[in-house]
């Protein structure tokens, strides 16, 4: 049951849907979908906002592409106080790599993700987070992630509509990123839905010359998509992330259950990693039990391949951006 603070009818749903994975488009555009005014689905968004349901808006940027790589890093507090933990999180929040944060309850107190262009320069990274907070910090768990599936929130719409992206896919060539590139990506990493006559006067350019750029960093997969920020609390729904431990970790046996997931309307992402586990998904649920029924019916599928899973509960994603400093050189 959805909280009663919460209530969308069918068109907020659909607007919603809309702006998922595609937060740039026109409202105009939006409006013909859903067969409403331009006025009325302005109007409507603007309550979302207010509301809190549509918390801002974000791009899916292919890091891979700019030649840099995602290292994680789940951590569990030690002996932490509310002030201590507040300067942690300023300390993420002002450091160049590190570009999402997640507060957790489970093994883990934090996950981190730092966005570099090498191994050395995430050793740097790391060990200056812990020269300034070792005595706080335990149980680390790094792993970099390959391969991130991103889907929508179908589950919210009742649709069956699955437009999937996938951070990491191989290319034979980085494409060639120019400062203005650079900068053009490092505003609208936070803010997807920012107009172009915003950003030409920021970059000192033309609507119709970022236009271009824009388009020409979709088409070369550099932006895979411009997505809304939901808050799917609002709805009732729990974000867990479940780690996998394959016993089979052929390309076959991951390619079925990645194909699995994908037609679950309740799986947001699948992380294909480096690490102690070999495969993660993370899944918007309503309570323990339905998580639990939700493994049981898996573990039937996959109970010759999976040997062990582990669940954590994600409670507030306090950081989230693709970049929060891709530096000019």
């Amino acid at each position: 049951m959805e909280n009663m603070q919460v209530k969308l009818d069918a068109k907020d749903r659909k607007i919603l849907s809309e702006l998922d994975m595609g937060a740039r488009q026109p409202f105009s555009m939006i409006a013909k979908k859903v067969k409403l005014s331009r006025e009325v689905v302005n109007y409507r968004i603007k309550q979302l906002e207010k509301r809190g349901i549509i918390e801002g808006y974000y791009t899916v940027i292919d890091i891979t592409k700019l030649g840099m790589i995602y290292c994680r890093v789940f951590l569990k507090y030690r002996q932490i106080t509310k002030e201590k933990e507040k300067e942690l999180m300023d300390y993420y929040r002002k450091s160049p790599p590190i570009t999402w944060v997640a507060l957790l309850q489970g093994r883990w107190d934090v996950g981190i993700i730092f966005t570099v262009k090498s191994i050395e320069e995430f050793e740097a990274a790391y060990d200056e987070l812990l020269n300034n907070f070792g005595n706080y910090l335990q149980n680390p768990y790094i792993s970099i992630a390959f391969k991130i599936y991103h889907f929508p929130n179908t589950y919210l719409y009742n649709t069956e509509e699955r437009k999937t992206v996938v951070l990491g896919q191989k290319s034979e060539t980085l494409p060639k990123i120019d400062d203005v590139d650079k900068a053009l990506l490092n505003i609208i990493s936070n803010n997807a839905n920012e107009s172009l006559i915003n950003l030409s006067k920021k970059l000192s350019s033309t609507p119709k010359i970022i236009s271009y750029r824009l388009k020409r960093l979709v088409k070369e997969k550099v932006i895979l998509a411009f997505r809304a920020k939901i808050n799917t609390a609002l709805f009732g729904y729990d974000h867990h992330k479940v780690y996998l431990n394959l016993q089979k970790m052929s390309k076959t046996d991951t390619a079925k259950i990645i194909s699995y997931l994908e037609n679950q309307p309740n799986v947001i992402y699948i992380t294909k990693p480096m690490g102690t586990f070999n495969l993660e998904f993370e899944i918007m649920i309503k309570g323990s039990n339905k998580l639990f029924e939700f493994m049981k019916e898996f573990l039937y599928h996959f109970s010759d391949i999976v040997t062990n899973y582990e669940t954590i509960l994600y409670y507030s994603e306090p950081m989230l951006h693709y970049l929060s400093s891709l530096k000019q050189e």
